[in-house]
């Protein structure tokens, strides 16, 4: 029993590690690619980087400033609302985000003079688009839009995070054309953003792609709470009877979201270690929580 305590405890660290480099080595990413490939032609992918592009040309503030300004009030109401283990991973990649912003500053490290603008917003959006799916894969974000979205999500009447996510983006990338007065910024900072989620897709199945999870467990009161109150989804619960064991076993299903996927592992580990999980990706899911029905 000791040592089964000591090996989950293991486990748990060695995850806490790994989500830790995942993050990391994601910000790291998406400020190369926003620094190296973007900032220097006025575009962007969209989220905070966006404002914070807007802000550099206009009045010369460094843009990991403002994206720290953005994400302070959205973070301390968000943790306000959904308690600080919901945001802790999100905060952290977003310091992170800033710092490598700084520190890897366009001129101050590299310099790319002749790079056209479809070369550098497809390179841009590559480098950035893997970047959100490592930072996803330790069940984080990078603040900004996606935080935003999530807020507005829970707190409203709105139909869905990724409907949410589409206007705010949409908004913003208006404003790079309004701002700038270049329909060309604007146009390839859509083709940016659309390689960025592409790749997403490419590795992590898709942020806004639906996964139905089917979890069979005999601790099915802490994860049916740990899926409420966590993850804020709903669940079916069916009691069920195991063929070769003839015990009572609880069987859970609900559906999430990709990103949702590296934190609703994390929660199982946590409340039932010895749990089945399987999950199966769909097309498209519709109601409360997803696409509106009509």
């Amino acid at each position: 029993m000791l040592l089964n305590k000591i090996d989950k405890k293991q486990i748990k660290i060695i995850h806490i590690v790994f989500d830790i480099i995942y993050m990391v080595v994601g910000a790291f990413l998406i400020a190369i690619g926003t620094n190296l490939f973007l900032l220097p032609h006025r575009m962007t992918t969209g989220g905070a980087s966006g404002i914070a592009t807007i802000f550099y040309y206009l009045l010369n503030i460094p843009m990991g400033i403002t994206i720290m300004l953005i994400n302070i009030p959205l973070f301390i109401f968000s943790i306000i609302k959904l308690g600080i283990k919901f945001n802790i991973k999100t905060i952290f990649t977003t310091v992170m985000l800033s710092i490598f912003l700084e520190i890897f500053k366009y001129d101050s490290f590299f310099s790319i003079n002749n790079m056209d603008l479809f070369t550098s917003c497809v390179f841009g959006g590559l480098i950035v688009g893997f970047g959100i799916a490592i930072v996803f894969k330790a069940g984080a974000s990078s603040g900004g839009s996606d935080l935003l979205a999530q807020l507005i999500y829970k707190l409203t009447k709105a139909q869905s995070v990724s409907r949410t996510l589409l206007i705010i983006e949409i908004c913003i990338i208006s404003s790079i054309i309004l701002v700038f007065k270049d329909i060309n910024v604007g146009l390839y900072s859509i083709i940016a953003m659309a390689i960025s989620t592409k790749v997403v897709d490419i590795v992590f199945e898709g942020v806004y792609y639906t996964k139905v999870v089917t979890i069979i467990t005999n601790k099915s009161d802490k994860v049916i709470e740990a899926i409420l109150n966590d993850l804020k989804r709903g669940a079916t619960v069916t009691n069920s009877i195991g063929a070769h064991s003839k015990e009572e076993i609880t069987t859970i299903t609900c559906v999430i979201t990709t990103p949702q996927i590296a934190k609703l592992k994390q929660l199982i580990r946590e409340n039932d270690s010895n749990a089945l999980m399987y999950i199966t990706t769909v097309n498209e899911a519709l109601g409360t929580g997803f696409k509106d029905l009509n």
